[in-house]
């Protein structure tokens, strides 16, 4: 472990340097002066830093600030003198990990304040990742829950389920995305698109798809196009209600593969009396129909 020790008096450093030899001889132990010398010592293996309050080039907790910023993944510890406890106890609230009074200082104390004060340390960086990590998947979550549409439906017997699951592993947000509309004259809309790439930004083109294919306009398709981008591809499907087929309850899956402004799409039926599975070609709101 590598600790780095800023302390203008000698006598201190030579006293701190024998009790760490003492319980903890296999510790490396860097002194300087100052804050100016300590930047060179200070490295991204430094583990601990014993930092006395009073030096040269820095009063009051200006070292303290100075130090955390130069060696931001370090533990600190601060040296006070007999008097000093209260500066100490601020400090801790400032940023460091721990503080000792240089007159109550022994190898036993030092040596578990070093050990503690590191720990301490890696478990706040533990707990703030964690924290970020957190807030990141919710806001992900939230945004996730934005972009998903609603389904449309007037209904009261018909009812859709699906599942949105991205590509790429541990994914959240993707680009496809999906609506079902039903319209006033009871024709039940179905569309799934697929934006080229991944990620927020293929996310929110596609809700800016998405409601443009609500609104049924193909026109719209264009201005959503970004420079270097594959675009989209859409499957969609419709059923009307005087088509005498039993409720659209079904299952719609992609075929293998589509093709440049155009896709196809089968849905699987829910009954097992039907002979085969329908088809529908892709196609805007009003101009798709089923066969079989």
């Amino acid at each position: 472990m590598q600790i780095v020790l800023i302390e203008d008096d000698p006598g201190d450093a030579t006293l701190v340097r024998d009790m760490l030899d003492e319980v903890e001889p296999d510790l490396s132990l860097t002194w300087v002066r100052s804050i100016a010398e300590a930047g060179p010592a200070l490295s991204a293996e430094t583990r601990c830093v014993l930092l006395d309050l009073v030096l040269p080039d820095a009063t009051g907790f200006d070292g303290l600030q100075r130090v955390l910023a130069q060696a931001p993944n370090a533990a600190v510890v601060v040296l006070t003198g007999f008097s000093d406890s209260d500066k100490g106890v601020e400090a801790v609230s400032r940023g460091a990990q721990d503080y000792l009074n240089k007159s109550q200082i022994d190898p036993e104390l030092l040596s578990r304040a070093v050990r503690y004060a590191v720990e301490r340390r890696a478990a706040q960086d533990t707990a703030r990742e964690l924290a970020q990590a957190e807030s990141r998947a919710a806001e992900n979550t939230r945004l996730e829950r934005g972009l998903l549409p609603k389904p449309l439906l007037f209904d009261a017997n018909l009812a859709v389920v699906q599942r949105y699951r991205p590509g790429r592993d541990r994914a959240l947000l993707g680009g496809d995305f999906y609506d079902v509309v039903e319209c006033a004259d009871g024709v039940l809309y179905a569309v799934i698109g697929d934006v080229s790439g991944h990620g927020p930004d293929e996310a929110a083109l596609g809700v800016c798809l998405c409601s443009a294919a609500r609104r049924g306009s193909p026109r719209s398709w264009t201005r959503f196009r970004r420079p270097g981008s594959g675009g989209a591809r859409t499957t969609r499907a419709c059923r009307s209600p005087r088509s005498r087929r039993p409720p659209p309850t079904r299952n719609w899956r992609s075929c293998p593969r589509s093709w440049a402004g155009s896709a196809s799409m089968r849905s699987a039926p829910a009954s097992t009396n039907w002979p085969r599975p329908w088809r529908a070609s892709a196609s805007w709101p009003g101009t798709g129909s089923w066969t079989r």
